[in-house]
């Protein structure tokens, strides 16, 4: 899906985001996938590339693989750090960060370079999101402790686009986690031109709770409607 983009993935300030990152294998690919100029390299992977991720160890794999993916490619003796990659969870960081000063102290404190790193993506102009959101079914047994977190804000945009534009009377399905990574990155995009490229399975083309989903986003992404 995209919203009027006229620019290339190589131009310098169009930022790239993987909110999902696991162990960066989308980040890797750009990288790899010669879109981005080699001269363009250094500044995209310093200024231009960002990456999220909650699970610790998943985050220091896709730290190392992004780095030496950008090292081979550049032939670069010297040591870049990417900057990019953040240690959190990307519904959160957009949900109560600014509101809740108990989590924000808590960032600052134990993990002041990541949280800095937060704040600075949190007021990026994203332009395109990209990777593979998580995937979570309705929860089986209440022991196995898998419950879906909430988002307040970002449940709350979804009842009012989503949900209220869907005729079926199961709406459960619209919070599923990657409709909510369709929310998060449709509002993410909304003051600049942008693509979401998200790999996701395909219920959401002819499910009948899913006919909301796809009139919001119709609605959001038709070029046509967009120049009214």
């Amino acid at each position: 899906m995209n919203k009027e983009f006229g620019k290339s993935l190589s131009d310098h300030g169009v930022h790239i985001i993987d909110g999902f990152t696991g162990t960066g294998t989308f980040i890797v690919r750009l990288l790899q996938s010669g879109i981005i100029k080699k001269e363009d390299l250094l500044y995209k992977y310093t200024k231009d590339i960002h990456a999220n991720e909650i699970v610790l160890l998943a985050y220091y794999i896709a730290a190392i693989n992004i780095e030496e993916t950008f090292h081979e490619l550049t032939n670069n003796e010297m040591y870049v750090p990417f900057d990019g990659i953040v240690l959190t969870d990307t519904f959160q960081l957009y949900e109560d960060y600014n509101e809740n000063e108990w989590t924000k102290k808590i960032n600052d404190l134990a993990l002041p370079e990541n949280s800095e790193r937060a704040k600075k993506q949190r007021d990026l102009p994203i332009t395109v999101c990209i990777g593979n959101p998580p995937y979570n079914n309705k929860q089986k047994d209440a022991n196995n402790q898998s419950q879906n977190l909430h988002y307040a804000k970002l449940e709350e945009k979804i009842s009012k686009t989503y949900m209220i534009n869907t005729k079926s009377h199961n709406k459960n399905s619209l919070y599923d986690t990657y409709i909510k990574a369709f929310r998060w990155a449709s509002d993410r995009l909304e003051n600049s031109n942008g693509i979401i490229g998200f790999i996701t399975n395909n219920s959401w083309l002819d499910g009948n709770a899913f006919s909301g989903f796809r009139k919001s986003i119709y609605n959001e992404f038709n070029l046509s409607l967009i120049h009214i």
